[in-house]
C-alpha cells in the first residue's frame, strides 16, 4: 500500500515561517503558509492509497479536521524533535512488508505530484527514497518494508541534513534511490524564487492550482502578475 504523510502546522502568526517573517512580518508569513497548506493538500488529495495530515499542535485538531475533509486521515505529531516525529510516523505506518511510506513537508507549494508518484515507484526496488532540497535538507523521504534507524542525531534545519541522513542510510546497509532536487520556501531569497516560479507557471498556463499562493504574493509586491 502506498501511504503519504504531509507534515503540517497550524498557520498561527509568530509560530510558522519565522525566518521568512523577519522580512515580511508574522501575519504575512502565516497567511503565506496557510496558502501553502491549501495548495499542497489540494494537489495531493488523491495521491497514494492512504493519506495523512501529520499536524501540530494538538489543539489544532478542529482546524485540520476541516482541512482534511474526506481525503486525509489525521495523525497528531508526538513530542520530540523532527527526527522523533518522523520516526513515529514511519513506525506506525510501515506495518506490512508491501507498505511504501513517503513523508513530505508543507514548505514546497510547487512540488509536482509526479515526484511523489515516482518516489513510490522507486520504493519497489530501493529501501529508501530521498528528494533532496536545494538548502541541504530534503523535501521528501520514504521507506518500504522495514523501519530504518536514520532520524536520530540529525542537526535539523541545517545545511547538512541530507548528508547526515545519507550517512545513516549507508550505515543501516540500506539501498537508496534519489529524486530530482526541489526547493523549500523558508527565507526571503526562497520567496523571490517562488515568486518568479509562480509567475512563470501562470504564464505557461500550468495546471497547478497556486491561486491562493499567488494572491498572497501579489499583496507582498507592487508588481502584479
Amino acid at each position: 500500500m502506498n501511504k503519504l504523510g504531509i507534515f503540517v502546522k497550524q498557520p498561527t502568526a509568530g509560530r510558522v515561517k519565522t525566518r521568512l517573517a523577519r522580512d515580511i512580518g508574522d501575519e504575512n508569513a502565516a497567511a503565506l503558509y496557510e496558502a501553502f497548506l491549501q495548495a499542497v493538500t489540494q494537489r495531493f488529495a488523491a495521491t497514494g492509497n492512504q493519506r495523512s495530515l501529520c499536524y501540530a499542535p494538538a489543539e489544532a485538531t478542529p482546524y485540520f479536521e476541516q482541512l482534511a475533509g474526506a481525503d486525509y486521515q489525521l495523525w497528531q505529531q508526538p513530542e520530540g524533535d523532527l527526527g522523533a516525529r518522523l520516526h513515529g510516523f514511519f513506525a506506525e505506518h510501515l506495518v506490512a512488508a508491501e507498505d511504501r511510506v513517503i513523508v513530505i513537508g508543507s514548505d514546497s507549494p510547487t512540488l509536482p505530484e509526479e515526484y511523489i508518484e515516482r518516489g513510490f515507484e522507486l520504493l519497489n526496488e530501493a529501501d529508501c527514497v530521498v528528494g533532496p532540497a536545494a538548502d541541504g535538507g530534503y523535501y521528501l523521504i520514504g521507506m518500504q518494508g522495514r523501519l530504518l534507524p536514520i532520524f536520530a542525531g540529525i542537526a535539523w534545519s541545517g545545511a547538512t541534513v541530507l548528508d547526515q541522513t545519507v550517512s545513516r542510510i549507508v550505515d543501516a546497509g540500506a539501498t537508496l534511490a534519489m529524486l530530482p532536487v526541489w526547493y523549500d520556501v523558508d527565507t526571503a531569497e526562497d520567496l523571490r524564487l517562488l515568486r518568479g516560479h509562480v509567475r512563470a507557471l501562470r504564464h505557461a498556463q500550468s495546471p497547478l492550482n497556486l491561486d491562493a499562493v499567488a494572491q498572497i504574493l501579489d499583496k507582498l509586491t507592487d508588481d502584479p502578475y
